[in-house]
């Protein structure tokens, strides 16, 4: 049976400190996700340092819902960091007036025929003054008869997996306009696809993760390098 996944990005509208160094500059306000496809739901948000000196920050998820359908979720900020892990053990610096694009959010439901919702909270925190935070909230909407326009996204199903590092992956969508590797460090690295819907891997063995982006979307595919 057919379900769907609406994931709603919104701020917290718990009260900001005096001084505060974060705001939100870009985040996926909703991304649809057609969950029979087997596909996870993701969460990007890009975060600007106000202030007038480089801050190093650490990302804490403060709270998961109470519903259960969320079966479980990571998060990658400066690493990638599994369910049992609730903040990042390091941090990114971001200069003054610089934007991170660094932070990524990741999700699957427990229950193929769920109808509801779920909610994750992720706090950006100045790692030299915890007062210095910016809190914003991922709300997972399941409903498995909504019509879902995330389907019409090219499918990102890339071969062969596990892959081998340096040499060249196959099934990237033609109507991709942007491509991206990111390493489980959380930098993110530019690439090209050829016309015969290719994309040369990073020279670095580990698990990568790609994200082709289109004009209604973005599609993310977690891949093995050997």
């Amino acid at each position: 049976m057919h379900k769907y996944w609406i994931l709603s990005l919104a701020l917290c509208s718990a009260q900001l400190v005096s001084g505060q160094s974060l705001m939100v500059t870009s985040m996926d306000s909703i991304a649809y996700v057609n969950s029979h496809n087997g596909t996870q739901a993701t969460a990007h948000i890009s975060v600007k340092n106000n202030s007038a000196t480089a801050k190093d920050y650490r990302v804490v998820r403060r709270r998961i819902g109470t519903t259960g359908l969320v079966d479980s979720n990571y998060f990658c900020w400066d690493l990638c960091y599994p369910i049992w892990a609730n903040q990042s053990q390091g941090t990114v610096t971001i200069a003054p007036g610089a934007t991170a694009n660094d932070f990524s959010g990741y999700a699957y439901v427990r229950d193929t025929s769920a109808n509801g919702q779920d909610s994750i909270w992720y706090t950006f925190v100045n790692a030299a003054d915890a007062n210095d935070s910016l809190q914003v909230v991922a709300v997972f909407a399941f409903n498995r008869y909504v019509s879902n326009s995330e389907s019409t996204l090219p499918l990102l199903s890339v071969y062969p997996q596990p892959s081998t590092a340096g040499q060249r992956i196959y099934g990237i969508p033609m109507h991709a306009i942007k491509l991206e590797w990111m390493d489980l460090a959380g930098r993110v690295h530019e690439a090209r696809s050829l016309n015969d819907g290719s994309v040369l891997a990073p020279s670095a063995q580990g698990i990568w993760i790609l994200r082709a982006y289109f004009q209604n979307g973005v599609r993310t595919a977690r891949v093995i390098l050997q």
